[in-house]
């Protein structure tokens, strides 16, 4: 069984939607960058010679109940969106291709489609907390790790939709 037209298109549309995060992170646009900037900005006043004394942040003078919350943008909810759609299709895709004895190189103890979720979803979970975390600790390639275990994903998902019969 050859993937329908409409498999073929949700797999792509997943490898588009990947690029997104990293679209999202351009912030000028070509012709600002190519002028520095606004001409008609103002320009700053000149700096304060006594300048207030700094206080400490109320974080280093007393730890925050809870510990830094981030919130959830769109860029995260996507590509954890797009993470566990495509392991999801990646399992249809391959159960469909065990049903019809096309995937012999599938282990043993993964032919069930139960299996297949066991190992999946708390893997997705795992990449996903630390996609977090990294997006918390502040790294711009938080998701790295997400994107990669999306294209793993897509990958095998049109090798089981190209072996079916």
């Amino acid at each position: 069984m050859k993937p329908s037209r409409t498999q073929l298109l949700l797999l792509i549309a997943c490898l588009l939607l990947l690029a997104v995060p990293v679209l999202a992170q351009t912030s000028a646009t070509p012709a600002e960058a190519e002028v520095g900037g606004k001409l008609d900005t103002p320009l700053p006043d000149a700096p304060n010679p006594n300048p207030e004394p700094r206080r400490a942040p109320p974080s280093a003078v007393r730890p925050m109940p809870g510990g830094t919350q981030v919130p959830m943008d769109k860029e995260f909810l996507m590509a954890t969106g797009i993470l566990f759609g495509s392991s999801i299709a990646n399992v249809e895709l391959t159960h469909r291709c065990l049903e019809n004895d096309a995937c012999t190189l599938v282990p043993r103890a993964l032919v069930r489609r139960r299996a297949l979720y066991g190992v999946g979803l708390p893997a997705d979970a795992g990449v996903t907390v630390l996609g977090y975390f990294l997006k918390r600790s502040g790294r711009r390639w938080w998701f790295v790790p997400a994107a990669i275990v999306t294209a793993g994903n897509t990958i095998y998902g049109i090798h089981a939709a190209q072996h079916m019969r």
